[in-house]
C-alpha cells in the first residue's frame, strides 16, 4: 500500500526493493482491473476517445434506462438487461406453421396487375412455377426446388398453387425474401459445388446463404458455414494467438464493416462468434460504431453493450500501460539504450521514456488491446521478448472476460 501511495505521489524513479515477475504482475493487474466495475458514462466517452463533440441526444438515447442498466456488482462487469427490452435474435423454422402467410406463398388474385421483371439468371422458359420477390419474378422447376428443402416443398405443394392462374401461365406465389437472398438460394440449389466447402464466400453472399439456410431448414449447409467461420472467430486464447485470419478479414474483398458482421451474428444467433465480433467492431472506435451506412446501423442494445465493452477494454489497457510505464513493478533493465533502464537520468529524460512506453501501449492499433504493442524501438531485444511474454499473459486473462465485457455471456462456456 505504501509503495502504491508513493507511485501515485510521483516517486516513479524509485526502483529499490524486490521486483515482481513481469508476466505474473501484468496478468494480476489485468485481472484486478477487469473485475473492477467501470462506470459507463457515455457523456465523457466520446470526448475522451475521439476528441469530437457528439450530440447529447444520441448519447442520451444510447444510455437510456431501457437500453442499458449500469453495472452494480463490485466484482462483475456483466450487464443485466430487462427481458422486455431485448428481443430474441433466434429465428428458426421447425414446422410449416412457423411461417408467415407471405413466407408460405400467396396465391395471386385474378386480375391483379403486377409491374414485374424477370430475373436475369433464374427465369427458365421450361419452369413450371413462378416465385415473386418484390417486383422480380423467378421461374423455376418445382421438383428441383422442392427436393432441396422440406420447407420449400411445403410452399410449392399448396393446393392453391395448383389452381393459381397468372397471365404468364404457370402458377405464381409471392414470398417475403429479398431478391438478392432468394437468388443466392437458387444458385445454391442449381449450382453443384456452391458454396465451396472450407471456403468462406464474400460477406454479402455469406449473409444471404446464412439467412436462407436458416429460414428454409438447410441445416447441412448452415452447419458448414459456421464451421468455416470458427477459426476466424475463436473462442480460445490459443486459437486467437495462432489464427492466420481473424474477424471480418475471413470474408476477403470487399472487406465488410465489422458492424455488419456483428448485426448478422446477432440476428442469426451465432452466439459463439458474438464476443469477438463485438470486440472487432469496438477496435474501430466510437465513430465506426455509430456508422449510419446501410447494413451497419447497430440496434440500441448492441450499440450500448459494445460501447460499454470498448470503454472497459480501454480502461484496462490504460491501467496496464500506467503500471508498465510508471509503476516500476515489472522489471528493471541495465541496458543503457533501453527505456526500462533504471539508471536513466536526469528525471526529465526518464519521464520522457516512460511517456513513450505509455503512449505506445494505449495508442489505437490494428488488432486492438489484445494484440501486443510494438515496443522494439524503445526496449532492448531482451526486454522486448520479455514484455511480449508478459503482455500475452495479461491478454489471456482479458480474453476469458471477453464474453462478459460485451454482455454475450458470463463466460465462453455459456455460449
Amino acid at each position: 500500500m505504501q509503495r502504491r501511495q508513493e507511485e501515485e505521489q510521483g516517486n516513479v524513479g524509485d526502483t529499490e526493493g524486490p521486483q515482481v515477475e513481469g508476466q505474473d504482475a501484468m496478468a494480476a493487474e489485468v485481472s484486478a482491473e477487469v473485475e473492477t466495475p467501470v462506470a459507463f458514462i457515455p457523456y465523457d466517452l466520446p470526448a475522451a476517445m475521439t476528441g469530437i463533440d457528439i450530440p447529447s441526444s444520441i448519447l442520451q438515447d444510447i444510455a437510456s434506462p431501457s437500453a442499458l442498466h449500469a453495472v452494480e456488482s463490485p466484482t462483475d462487469t456483466f450487464i443485466n438487461f430487462p427481458a422486455a427490452t431485448v428481443s430474441s435474435p433466434t429465428f428458426s423454422i421447425s414446422t410449416i406453421s412457423d411461417l408467415a402467410p407471405t413466407d408460405l406463398g400467396e396465391e395471386i388474385e385474378h386480375g391483379q396487375e403486377l409491374t414485374a421483371t424477370c430475373h436475369d439468371t433464374f427465369y427458365f422458359e421450361d419452369g413450371n412455377v413462378e416465385i415473386m420477390c418484390g417486383d422480380t419474378i423467378f421461374r423455376v422447376h418445382s421438383t428441383i426446388v422442392s427436393f432441396s428443402s422440406p420447407n420449400l416443398r411445403d410452399i410449392l405443394s399448396q393446393p392453391a398453387l395448383l389452381r393459381a392462374p397468372t397471365p404468364e401461365g404457370p402458377p405464381r406465389i409471392a414470398i417475403s425474401d429479398s431478391v438478392e437472398d432468394f437468388a443466392v438460394l437458387l444458385k445454391m440449389i442449381y449450382t453443384p459445388g456452391f458454396p465451396a466447402r472450407h471456403e468462406v464466400p464474400e460477406f454479402t453472399v455469406f449473409a444471404s446463404l446464412f439467412r436462407m439456410t436458416t429460414k428454409y431448414g438447410l441445416s447441412d449447409v448452415r452447419d458448414q458455414l459456421i464451421k468455416d467461420l470458427k477459426s476466424a472467430y475463436p473462442t480460445k486464447w490459443e486459437d486467437f494467438r495462432t489464427a492466420k485470419v481473424l474477424g471480418e478479414d475471413v470474408f476477403g474483398s470487399p472487406k465488410p464493416h465489422p458492424n455488419a458482421v456483428l448485426n448478422l451474428f446477432e440476428v442469426q444467433n451465432v452466439r459463439f462468434a458474438i464476443p469477438f465480433a463485438a470486440y472487432r467492431a469496438s477496435t474501430g472506435g466510437f465513430l465506426a460504431l455509430i456508422s449510419d451506412k446501410p447494413g451497419t446501423v447497430l440496434s440500441r442494445h448492441t450499440l450500448a453493450t459494445t460501447i460499454h465493452g470498448m470503454h472497459v477494454l480501454q480502461s484496462v489497457a490504460s491501467h496496464v500501460a500506467r503500471v508498465a510505464a510508471y509503476g516500476g513493478k515489472l522489471w528493471v533493465c541495465t541496458n543503457e539504450a533501453c527505456a526500462l533502464n533504471a539508471g536513466i537520468s536526469p528525471i526529465e529524460k526518464k519521464m520522457e521514456a516512460m511517456g513513450k512506453i505509455y503512449d505506445a501501449m494505449v495508442g489505437q492499433r490494428e488488432g486492438g488491446v489484445l494484440s501486443t504493442p510494438s515496443l522494439g524501438h524503445l526496449f532492448c531485444p531482451k526486454c522486448t521478448i520479455d514484455f511480449s511474454v508478459a503482455y500475452a499473459g495479461s491478454g489471456s486473462v482479458l480474453w476469458e472476460k471477453l464474453p462478459s465485457v460485451f454482455n454475450a455471456s458470463r463466460d465462453w462456456d455459456g455460449l
